[in-house]
């Protein structure tokens, strides 16, 4: 957190030519809202969400177990074979695993693009805009530590916030070499604008997809979400399923178990122990944030506790921000094309 004294003395007003838009779910959205509501309607046992319980019951465990590392494995090979490359780099004792896309050829050097994913997740979570965003610059996105592909630090299955920070500086300054279009997802969010803070000569602007990292009311505000990622039982994976999509894509069900193992990894259970009250964002800290800052949120977040929507949008120094309605906590997912389109909107505005 940037302390009063830090910031008293420079702190910009927040910008009067700020742009919010409003969005609609699409009609293909609409309709596949009906659809959804026609084939999970009760009393029909041939729904498609009660035929893939059914099935995951049948197959049981070692289907459930599969299906994650099943599905990035197909998607992971599906960005190989477009020119994303996979590299490994060795920063501050941990392997972090990097997928970069090379921008497109041009005259002028483009903006490279950082995308950084949330709790739980991986880099994988930007397959659509690792492809689509290297018409502005060069694209890497992290499996930050302890997630997807990267590594721990030493003697630990976790890292800290700071940690984490420490390891995107370091990408910042010694691996991209000027400065970047920071996108992150809920955890992402969080690390952007505590970056944008640390080093904001390497950071040319933030897109915030969900953030989460909102103080509101202190640690008990984020007890409940914490308790119930870290104990979850498979009741509680479908439930988290419910909160995480505004439609929820049926054949998630067959992997139960491997939501639930990435929800009580020690990479996320552990993390969140380890937050001290510093590591957590306060209204002066987004109010006053010193670089250009832009907010996607999608309405149907249920995953974040409640107060985190009005925190962001009520302190936030936006320039820009795009209001999804019929979309989750991850508009990167559910809106791929939509988030594209807002990335180079404002890579353009940056320009």
């Amino acid at each position: 957190m940037q302390s009063q004294s830090t910031i008293s003395d420079k702190m910009p007003s927040l910008p009067h030519n700020r742009s919010i838009e409003m969005e609609e779910p699409s009609k293909p959205a609409r309709s596949i809202a009906g659809w959804r509501r026609l084939i999970t309607s009760s009393g029909n046992p041939a729904s498609l969400t009660h035929a893939a319980l059914a099935l995951g019951q049948k197959l049981h465990d070692p289907l459930s177990y599969a299906f994650l590392p099943l599905f990035d494995g197909l998607n992971r090979t599906l960005l190989l074979r477009c020119g994303v490359t996979l590299h490994t780099w060795r920063i501050h004792h941990m392997s972090i695993n990097v997928y970069y896309k090379p921008g497109q050829i041009r005259q002028t050097p483009g903006m490279p693009i950082l995308l950084l994913h949330g709790l739980s997740d991986n880099a994988l979570t930007w397959f659509w805009q690792l492809l689509f965003l290297n018409n502005i610059g060069p694209v890497y996105a992290l499996d930050l530590p302890g997630f997807g592909l990267s590594g721990y630090p030493p003697g630990r299955r976790y890292a800290t916030l700071p940690e984490m920070c420490a390891v995107i500086a370091t990408v910042l300054r010694d691996y991209i070499w000027q400065p970047a279009l920071i996108v992150g997802s809920s955890l992402g969010g969080w690390l952007a604008i505590k970056l944008a803070w640390q080093m904001r000569e390497l950071v040319r602007g933030i897109v915030l997809l969900n953030p989460g990292g909102a103080v509101l009311n202190g640690r008990s505000s984020w007890q409940p979400f914490v308790d119930a990622l870290c104990a979850a039982d498979l009741r509680t994976v479908r439930q988290i399923y419910r909160q995480l999509f505004a439609i929820v894509p049926p054949p998630i069900y067959l992997g139960q178990r491997s939501f639930q193992g990435r929800f009580r990894h020690d990479a996320v259970c552990r993390f969140i122990e380890s937050l001290a009250a510093e590591d957590f964002l306060y209204p002066e800290d987004v109010r006053y944030v010193p670089v250009p800052a832009s907010l996607i949120w999608g309405l149907n977040d249920t995953f974040l506790p409640e107060g985190v929507w009005e925190f962001y949008r009520d302190h936030l120094a936006y320039t820009r921000m795009l209001v999804l309605r019929g979309c989750g906590h991850l508009p990167q997912r559910e809106r791929p094309w939509r988030v594209i389109r807002f990335v180079r909107t404002m890579a353009q505005e940056l320009r």
